[in-house]
């Protein structure tokens, strides 16, 4: 008898107790190759048996799985743990709230890796609609047999519930090339003789390689696997249908922001800004009673005021001669904040020395700026994330805004070290 009859019979008898397949020189299936993953926008990501530690290995995997930016997401008990992997931007979020961190990666990354935490996890995984559920397993004994239950849980589940299994795809870690192939032909034989399930193999990682981890963020509190598949879709459903709506012409209602009170406003608290309707739009609140589908993400209009979304601004009643679309604010420590959308980026820089220019007699109506020099603070705002990457270390502060169902909201895109050239 072979060694390869041995390990079959021996990885059979452990799982599989009395029952028996047929003789393996009897069987007669493809050869065992590497498939490419679909392009699927959210994958869930199994941990097996994997050497020493299974967390720099989820990492290594995820950031290798698909090209380009992507997303690891990991569910535990206390929380989630999020990291975003060959991006661009600052290394720590500085974001509290989940859903806003979200939206900020969704502006990144096209690819998403969901990793659950509970050990039901491949039974959680197996009722929701994914075509594949990927199992990164080291190719020891221990791992290889490991790797095969996770792919029979899953698929048993599946069809428990009435249900065409996902493909299981494994990544195999902390093993050779030949070692890998070798295992992936023992755990695929298995699986079509008795669950008449292929597994391909996802990829070979014979060591741990330095991994680009732009960011990393926990957020405490209770996460089902389901519940974040639906977040992350909305926060994708969200930056693309703001990345779909062109900004419409401006006319004299939307063309500069409104002036500020002559009581002075307080800062804002939270940095959404909820636009107002005029009495122009009043006329379609007729066909949009009869339309149940909601699509207020397509709503092509811009804010009243970018400065008024801004967390820590105060929007101020002064108008760059110039251009119309330039707006202007102050903040705690009196610094005049030069705000135009990425559109106006070339006039960004007039305007702030035409500020700078004029600061004594803007001083006269905004007693409250600094003395001079006036400290002057640019800002671009842009309405699609992807159009900032240029920008960080040019000096200017980077804004996203975006419209999330009846609200606008704000997400920093740099910080002081991606300010700096």
């Amino acid at each position: 008898m072979s060694e390869f009859d041995e390990r079959f019979d021996r990885l059979t008898s452990l799982f599989l107790g009395d029952n028996s397949a047929a003789d393996a020189n009897e069987m007669c299936f493809e050869p065992v190759k590497q498939a490419p993953l679909r392009e699927s926008l959210i994958t869930p990501l199994l941990a097996g048996n994997l050497p020493v530690m299974a967390s720099p290995w989820l990492t290594h995997v995820a950031a290798r799985l698909r090209e380009g930016p992507a997303a690891l997401l990991r569910v535990s008990a206390d929380g989630i743990q999020c990291s975003l992997l060959d991006t661009k931007g600052p290394a720590e979020s500085e974001d509290k709230d989940f859903a806003i961190w979200l939206l900020r990666a969704a502006a990144m990354v096209r690819h998403w890796f969901v990793t659950p935490s509970s050990a039901q996890g491949a039974e959680e995984i197996a009722v929701m609609d994914v075509e594949e559920v990927v199992i990164a397993s080291g190719g020891d004994e221990a791992a290889t047999v490991a790797a095969y239950k996770l792919v029979r849980r899953v698929v048993e589940c599946a069809r428990k519930h009435n249900r065409v299994p996902p493909l299981t795809p494994i990544a195999l870690v902390g093993c050779s090339t030949e070692s890998a192939h070798e295992v992936i032909a023992t755990i695929s034989t298995l699986a079509q003789a008795f669950l008449q399930q292929p597994v391909p193999l996802a990829g070979t990682y014979p060591k741990l390689e330095r991994t680009s981890v732009a960011q990393q963020a926990f957020f405490p509190g209770a996460f089902s696997v389901a519940d974040l598949f639906e977040a992350i879709r909305t926060a994708e459903s969200t930056v693309d249908g703001s990345r779909r709506a062109s900004p419409s012409p401006p006319s004299a209602s939307t063309s500069a922001p409104p002036s500020a009170p002559s009581v002075a406003p307080s800062p804002s608290t939270a940095s959404t800004f909820a636009p107002s309707i005029s009495g122009s739009s009043s006329a379609h609140t007729g066909a949009a009673a009869g339309d149940v589908r909601k699509q207020p993400l397509q709503v092509q209009m811009r804010p009243g005021s970018y400065a008024a979304i801004i967390s820590g601004l105060w929007p101020i009643a002064l108008r760059y001669p110039n251009n119309a679309m330039i707006e202007f604010a102050t903040d705690h420590a009196g610094q005049l904040h030069v705000i135009a959308p990425i559109e106006q980026a070339a006039a960004i820089r007039q305007a702030a020395a035409w500020a700078q220019r004029n600061s004594s007699l803007i001083r006269l109506g905004f007693p409250g700026l600094a003395a001079d020099p006036l400290p002057i603070v640019e800002r671009i705002i842009f309405t699609d994330a992807t159009q900032a990457v240029d920008w960080h270390h040019c000096g200017v502060r980077l804004d996203l805004v975006i419209r999330a169902q009846d609200k606008f909201v704000h997400v920093s895109l740099n910080d002081e070290r991606t300010l700096k050239p």
